[in-house]
């Protein structure tokens, strides 16, 4: 039977110091240099689950603040959607990030239109030559009908081109 110390609270600094001098002060999964935020990791165990049993309430390491977070926010939504091999389960997730994707562009990545450049629609204004009135440059900055048909028989662009000195900018 293997025997386990039962930290106290005030032991907390002590071994997150000897751990991560062993770690050679590096986050144990970023490998980022320890700061004082650095959290001495710990498994949690589930209730009726045995100390020590697959790690549970041992000290795992000492990570960085950001890993611990996030760490801990897959260790709980393992337990929240029932995920009941969580290393299985990850090596299926990077297999499955690193397989090729589809051809196909969600709808929700759909390009925006771009808005329509008041110096064009001031331009467009300017050379129209019609005695009918003229649509009011639109409060959503999106194309209407009316304005690119104007746009088109006039030959003006509805978008400003950015000319190559602006990109670099």
């Amino acid at each position: 039977m293997v025997k386990y110390k039962q930290l106290n609270l005030k032991d907390i600094p002590y071994y997150r110091k000897l751990i991560a001098n062993i770690q050679n002060n590096r986050c144990a999964i970023c490998g980022e240099k320890l700061d004082e935020g650095a959290a001495l990791d710990h498994q949690h165990r589930f209730k009726n689950e045995p100390i020590g049993e697959n790690g549970a309430g041992l000290v795992r390491g000492v990570l960085c603040r950001r890993c611990n977070t996030f760490e801990g926010k897959i260790f709980n939504n393992t337990r929240r959607f029932q995920v009941k091999n969580i290393n299985e389960w990850l090596k299926k997730l990077i297999e499955y990030w690193d397989s090729p994707n589809y051809p196909y562009i969600h709808p929700s990545e759909k390009p925006k239109k771009p808005k329509i450049s008041k110096r064009q629609y001031n331009l467009l204004k300017k050379n129209y030559d019609k005695k009918a009135k003229f649509p009011e440059f639109p409060k959503s900055g999106k194309l209407t009908k009316k304005l690119e048909s104007l746009f088109n028989e006039y030959n003006i662009s509805p978008y400003l081109k950015v000319s190559e000195k602006d990109k670099h900018v």
